[in-house]
């Protein structure tokens, strides 16, 4: 058998093996309607920007569609590690209603796109999965938020740091604390950029990627997920920052 041949058979094996709901495990369905009403029912009950709890120093409020539990963790855990890439559009469709509140929100008068700007994959992952899911998710949602935004995955890793999900949130800020950088700084001099990131938990992620931004130059910088942790502040007239010592 050529190499050709078996890549392509390998491949749609793949296709028939993932036609399982990846929400319950039903047949011949990616997500199944049960499961889409369940994620539905996970909607938060905000409309305007959330935060960890405690809030991160300087943080500006994050726009998020769901809430990280049930339904949505299988979704979120099945496209970043079991390669369910078909789960892109459902996932991408949540990140995109966040983006579009975070840009209502922002209120800025603008001549050109946004820049929604990914976070960063370390090299290590990529080599593991193969690409990149979160650009793969901007994407997405960029089709649906349309021309007011323009996908830049400009900020990369250049360090190597510990898996976060053993962290507590001191050991997450730590850890990310300078291991994001701006390549090319030119890309975003001056832009309105919004950074987004598939789950805000400890709010370590966007933060690193929102203080390397600014580091670059940008104008200014929010934020969207599509999901967050129940451990969050639904008051949306927070302040989003730490009361002085």
């Amino acid at each position: 058998m050529t190499g050709g041949l078996a890549g392509a058979l390998g491949a749609a094996r793949g296709l028939v093996l993932s036609r399982t709901c990846a929400g319950c495990g039903a047949p011949d369905v990616g997500l199944c309607s049960p499961c889409r009403a369940e994620l539905a029912d996970l909607a938060l009950g905000v409309r305007g920007p959330v935060a960890p709890s405690p809030v991160p120093p300087g943080w500006p409020g994050c726009h998020a569609t769901v809430r990280y539990e049930g339904v949505a963790t299988r979704l979120a855990t099945a496209f970043k590690d079991e390669e369910r890439r078909d789960l892109a559009g459902p996932l991408g469709r949540l990140l995109a209603d966040a983006v579009a509140r975070a840009l209502l929100a922002s209120g800025h008068a603008r001549e050109r796109p946004v820049l929604l700007v990914p976070v960063p994959s370390s090299a290590a992952a990529v080599r593991r999965r193969g690409d990149r899911p979160m650009l793969l998710l901007a994407r997405h949602a960029a089709r649906h938020v349309g021309p007011a935004v323009e996908v830049a995955p400009v900020l990369s890793m250049v360090r190597r740091t510990a898996d976060q999900a053993g962290l507590d949130r001191l050991g997450r800020l730590a850890n990310l604390r300078g291991a994001m950088v701006v390549p090319r700084s030119g890309r975003v001099v001056g832009r309105h950029c919004l950074i987004v990131d598939d789950v805000l938990t400890s709010g370590a992620t966007l933060s690193e990627g929102q203080r390397a931004l600014f580091s670059a130059g940008a104008a200014t910088v929010t934020m969207a997920a599509a999901m967050v942790t129940p451990r969050r502040s639904p008051d949306v007239h927070l302040s989003f920052r730490p009361p002085a010592d």
